[in-house]
């Protein structure tokens, strides 16, 4: 008994480190495009791909609206739960959308003309 105590510790010491996968809700902000049955949210640092179901059909039909053309980004706001992507194609992590903040055009480019001067 007294070298089974120390095996059961260890044991359950082992098995209380293990990484459980993540499943919280983030509130994620970017630019998002769906096209030809595949959807991208570009963050400014991360850019996900995002899980094709119901909420993204909901999410794109809110895009539509705001949209200029069928390769137009639009800013959007949601919430939803970023995990690695078990597909080999695509990027490596996607977003499942969980709720839906916001829809908005995205800003309009200043001009950004750059200027040579030679003296």
């Amino acid at each position: 008994m007294k070298y089974n105590l120390p095996r059961i510790a260890l044991l359950l010491f082992v098995a209380a480190c293990t990484t459980q996968p993540k499943s919280e809700v983030e509130s994620v902000t970017g630019e998002f495009l769906f096209y030809d049955n595949a959807a991208v949210l570009n963050t400014g640092s991360e850019i996900y791909g995002v899980v094709v179901d119901d909420k993204l059909h909901e999410l794109h039909a809110q895009a539509i609206t705001v949209q200029k053309d069928s390769f137009d980004m639009v800013q959007v706001y949601i919430k939803g739960v970023i995990s690695e992507n078990s597909n080999e194609e695509g990027w490596p992590q996607v977003i499942t959308v969980k709720e839906i903040d916001s829809v908005a055009p995205s800003a309009p480019l200043t001009n950004q003309m750059i200027e040579i001067r030679t003296e």
